[in-house]
């Protein structure tokens, strides 16, 4: 059974972990989650913050896909704005963050990018010249075509080894499962 990755950057937006661990578990992944700062109350197997760097290797090579919950945490990083209630803290390790997703690619492992994730990984130039979708916000879709990145206004868009979904709360299990098994 192939094993997924699901990185819990942020619950703020409450379906989104649970959906995401959910498709992928119907898609036939052994899903494991990791956290990487102690404000993501969820049940986790893999702590980011507590694992050494010379660990990591192992994380690439037992995980076949890489997914990442990032909810308002990844939408402000991305945007680069400070979060609208002083008690959110953004708190990413943004070093490990880009290295683990950066690393994943690399080794074409299946990434799956909801949301705001899409634009975060337009950023790290992972994207370019690739069809992608992002959640409808001018400002995240200007991120896409600003990193030359097609934005494709579907739920979900599968290109190569990363699939971005618009909204993963509102997209389809049957759209999801489709993109999941589809072949690059």
């Amino acid at each position: 059974m192939p094993k997924a990755l699901l990185y819990v950057i942020d619950t703020a937006k409450r379906d989104e972990y649970p959906t995401l661990k959910n498709f992928l578990v119907k898609g036939g992944y052994e899903v494991d989650v990791a956290v990487g700062s102690r404000d993501v109350n969820v049940n986790y197997t893999v702590d980011l913050m507590t694992l050494p760097s010379d660990k990591l290797p192992t994380l690439f090579e037992e995980y076949d896909a890489f997914a990442l919950a990032g909810g308002f945490k990844i939408y402000y990083h991305v945007l680069q704005k400070k979060p609208p209630l002083k008690i959110w803290d953004l708190n990413i390790d943004k070093e490990r963050l880009a290295q683990l997703v950066v690393e994943f690619n690399r080794r074409g492992k299946l990434l799956i990018a909801p949301m705001a994730v899409p634009a975060y990984v337009a950023q790290l130039g992972l994207l370019s010249g690739r069809h992608a979708t992002v959640y409808p916000v001018t400002e995240l879709i200007k991120i896409l075509r600003d990193n030359k990145v097609n934005f494709v206004n579907k739920q979900v868009v599968r290109s190569e080894n990363i699939i971005t979904v618009k909204d993963i709360t509102t997209t389809s299990e049957k759209e999801f499962l489709a993109a999941l098994r589809e072949t690059s």
